[in-house]
Order: structure tokens, then C-alpha cells, then sequence
């Protein structure tokens, strides 16, 4: 080999190992840390069992679909939390081992069509997560102060928070679940223009309003889209009130709703991840929770509920 080879050869040689260090960086930058990626909380054999339902239903869920136009997580990107990090952000103690049932406070005026969404509400609440649910007596709202009202586009507006620490918190029974109190009125957080409710997770208190659900007097298809739209602001209030974030794992009703058509587009059902988490926080029995949803959505007409958890009950059942 001449010496211009050789030196041809050298140079080749150191160029290809700085290729080879530039791919092994790139390689290792690509590679998700525990920071992107952190460890799932390991769970004790004791929910081996729970563990196996899950399994029995995760086939029935899918996963979350893209996000669309001016939806939730493309406004507000949230991180989700699987059924493992709940149980450890419980410090591994379930709500039921220290608070008993749910209390709904209708706050201001109903009519008898909205008094049979709120009764139909209940009802279900109960059969979801396993607990007693006791509708107190009705109560006026109170004078509302003008920092907590406002008009928008002609529509009257509570601020949601008054709600909350004004009016809600001191009527919370110490030891519920949850207390959740049910307006007509529309409702807003003040860094938003509306919502169809809001929580605390702290305080274990919640509100949702009728006012963006439709009018349930105008026909029977009109009461039944109202009580699927309360259903779900209910069930998702709840939740988190239970402790439990918006949902990113699945199409289910803890996702965060920015639309009514967004919301309209979410399922009743909680997913494969946090469906175990009302299972466990509320020592609710999965297959008596399906079999008694199954029939009350079979009751009142809420078909395409009442086939995808008839589906479910049947998959946990084997």
C-alpha cells in the first residue's frame, strides 16, 4: 500500500468512527428516560384479582382517537395516570376505608322534567360507583354577589368556584365521598367562557349544570339525550372528586371535554384504566356495577349504552 493510500485509509477510518459516535449519540438522545417514561408503581399481589378483570375488558375499549380542532388535549395537553398511579397517590387506601356515600344538593329552581333528570341521576350515580347516593332537600341558590354572576351573550353565568367554597363546602357532610350539587343555571370558572361543570379533588366537592343538556320537556328523544349529556357531566365530576385526572388512555368519559360535540362524541363508561379505580376506591362490585347499569340504561332507552355495558358484563363474567 502506498503511503497515499494509507493515509486515505487513515482518513476514512477516523470518519467512519466519528459516524459511528454521531449514530451511537443520536441513538442514545432518542431513548426515553425516566423522566419521559417514569417507573409504574408496583402492585401487591393482592390486586391479582382486580388485575385479571381488567384484563377481561380491555378488548372493549379503544384506544383515545386523535385529537380534532380545538380539542381538550390539543388546548390543554395533560399527562393521564394509570390505574397503578392512582393506587399510589392514595397512599394505597381506598376512599371507602374512611368515607361513606355521595350527597347531591339541587341548588335553585327546578321543574318536574329536570326533578326526573335529577331522580334518573341519582339512581345511576349509585349503580356506578357502588355507593349510596342521597339527594338532599332542594335549596335556593341565595343572593348571588356580583362578582360571582355575570351576563354573556344574554345568557345569565354563576361563577363556579362561589358555588364551591360559598355555598357547597359548608353544607359537605365530613365523612362523604363526595358532595355534588346540581344547577340549571350555566355555569363558568372565571379563566373560562363556560363549563358543564367543575370539581375540587381536594374538598371532595363538585357542581354540574342542566343548562347546556337540551331541553328534556320537548319530546321523549329530547329527555333522553338531556339525561345522557347529565349523566355523563356527573359520572366525570365524580371522578374527580374520587381523585381521579382527565383521562388519555381510551375514549371514556374522565377525558376533558372542550365542545358539546366533543362531549356528545365521549362515552358514558369510564375505560380499562380508570374503570378499576372506582372498583377499588369504592369497594364496588364489578359485575353487580354492570349488570345494574345494563338495566337501567335498558329502561330508559339509552340503547347503545345499555349494548356496550351488557358486553362488559358479560366479559367479566368468564
Amino acid at each position: 500500500m502506498t503511503s497515499a493510500s494509507k493515509a486515505r485509509f487513515r482518513i476514512g477510518f477516523v470518519f467512519a468512527l466519528i459516524a459511528i459516535a454521531l449514530a451511537s449519540r443520536s441513538w442514545l438522545l432518542s431513548q426515553p428516560t425516566d423522566k419521559d417514561t417514569p417507573l409504574q408503581p408496583k402492585l401487591s399481589a393482592d390486586f391479582d384479582p382486580l388485575l385479571a378483570q381488567v384484563e377481561r375488558i380491555r378488548p372493549l375499549h379503544i384506544a383515545k382517537r386523535p385529537n380534532r380542532d380545538g380539542d381538550w388535549l390539543e388546548r390543554f395537553p395533560e399527562g393521564g395516570q394509570t390505574f397503578a398511579q392512582y393506587v399510589q397517590s392514595r397512599n394505597q387506601k381506598p376512599l371507602h376505608a374512611d368515607f361513606q356515600g355521595i350527597d347531591i344538593q339541587p341548588l335553585g329552581e327546578f321543574d318536574e322534567t329536570q326533578l326526573r333528570i335529577l331522580d334518573r341521576t341519582s339512581e345511576f350515580m349509585g349503580h356506578f360507583f357502588g355507593v349510596t347516593v342521597k339527594t338532599l332537600p332542594a335549596q335556593p341558590l341565595g343572593e348571588i354577589p356580583e362578582t360571582a354572576k355575570r351576563l354573556r351573550h344574554d345568557t345569565p353565568q354563576v361563577l363556579t368556584t362561589w358555588i364551591l367554597d360559598d355555598v357547597l363546602k359548608p353544607r359537605h357532610r365530613p365523612d362523604a365521598i363526595a358532595t355534588i350539587a346540581l344547577v340549571t343555571t350555566d355555569l363558568w370558572p372565571g379563566n373560562l367562557n363556560w363549563v358543564f361543570g367543575q370539581a375540587s379533588i381536594n374538598d371532595r366537592i363538585g357542581v354540574w349544570s342542566l343548562h347546556r343538556n337540551g331541553d328534556p320537556r320537548l319530546s321523549d328523544e329530547a329527555f333522553r339525550l338531556c339525561l345522557r349529556r347529565t349523566l355523563k357531566t356527573a359520572m366525570h365530576e365524580t371522578g374527580h372528586m374520587l381523585g381521579i385526572p382527565h383521562c388519555v388512555a381510551g375514549e371514556c368519559c374522565m377525558n376533558g371535554s372542550a365542545s358539546r360535540e366533543e362531549s356528545d362524541r365521549q362515552p358514558l363508561e369510564f375505560c380499562q384504566e380508570c374503570q378499576p379505580k372506582i372498583w377499588w376506591t369504592c369497594d364496588a362490585d364489578p359485575v353487580q356495577r354492570l349488570q345494574a347499569l345494563t338495566e337501567f340504561c335498558d329502561r330508559e332507552g339509552l340503547s347503545t349504552e345499555a349494548t356496550f355495558f351488557k358486553r362488559e358484563w358479560y366479559a367479566i363474567r368468564k
